[in-house]
């Protein structure tokens, strides 16, 4: 009785350590800046976990010359932030330049207060 009862509470802690993070990644978030004089709106794709939720995409709005939080998610240190959306769809906007989410140059890294990866992509000048 001893032995199966040492055997489960082995596997718990096992088990317990892998969940509580021993490989976990570092909670990442993603923001999106408008430099402009116009509200920029847009809608982004990401896949959702546990991959049984499938993609979801939102739509944001993002006033003149104000940045919104558009994600947070643990995040592979090495993975490339535009690489995250599966779709990043700027709606047009004659009166302002919008730069390219897919490029990687877009988006600027920086570490929060709690040395957390953030990640900001300004949207339009």
């Amino acid at each position: 009785m001893k032995k199966v009862l040492i055997i489960i509470i082995s596997c718990v802690l096992i088990t317990s350590c892998g969940v509580l993070g021993f490989k976990s990644y570092p909670t990442t978030t993603f923001y999106v800046k408008n430099n402009s004089n116009e509200t920029i709106n847009f809608s982004s794709t990401v896949l959702v976990f546990p991959m049984s939720r499938g993609p979801l995409t939102r739509n944001f709005s993002v006033a003149p010359n104000d940045s919104i939080l558009t994600r947070q998610v643990d995040f592979k240190k090495e993975a490339e932030p535009q690489k995250w959306f599966l779709e990043f769809k700027i709606f047009p906007n004659d009166n302002v330049k919008t730069f390219d989410p897919n490029k990687p140059e877009n988006w600027k890294k920086w570490m929060n207060e709690k040395g957390k990866p953030c990640y900001t992509f300004t949207i339009a000048e």
